[in-house]
């Protein structure tokens, strides 16, 4: 839940602010995370698991999971317009990811704090598997997130 004031028209559009982000960020290109929607209060996020993302058996590597999570929380946070970092996440995994797996991650804003976000992450397979929660907190910075939104359309 949001307690922002400011108009429809002051705000930022977070695809476009997701968007430019993502071209920017070496680990969510070289992860090969997809925006499936944007928002700054839910958003929606995927990538395949390939053989480089798996662990000694197999499966997805607690890491690369724990990555997806928390780009996914970052992006959605700074898709509010003001730069925010991460100040501390935890995640609990529940089922193996397997390798070619569709592994979603579903982001809902939770609470807002002065000026600390926190975010809740679910963590699934194409067939609605859980496969991980996680919860993260943004600290909100301040200032742009891009100079020019228009820079990496």
């Amino acid at each position: 839940m949001s307690t922002d004031t400011t108009s429809a028209v002051d705000q930022p559009d977070p695809r476009q602010l997701m968007e430019a982000m993502a071209a920017n960020n070496p680990a969510f290109r070289e992860l090969g995370v997809e925006i499936i929607e944007a928002g700054a209060q839910r958003s929606r996020f995927a990538m395949r698991v390939k053989p480089q993302h798996t662990n000694t058996f197999g499966v997805c590597h607690g890491g690369v999971t724990f990555a997806l999570a928390d780009l996914a929380f970052g992006f959605t946070c700074n898709a509010r317009g003001e730069r925010s970092m991460t100040a501390g996440a935890s995640i609990e995994y529940l089922a193996p990811i397997p390798l070619g797996a569709y592994l979603y991650a579903d982001v809902t804003e939770a609470a807002i704090k002065g000026r600390n976000v926190y975010y809740d992450v679910r963590l699934h397979l194409e067939d609605g598997t859980t496969t991980a929660i996680a919860r993260g907190r943004m600290r909100i910075l301040g200032g742009p997130v891009i100079t020019d939104p228009e820079a990496n359309s």
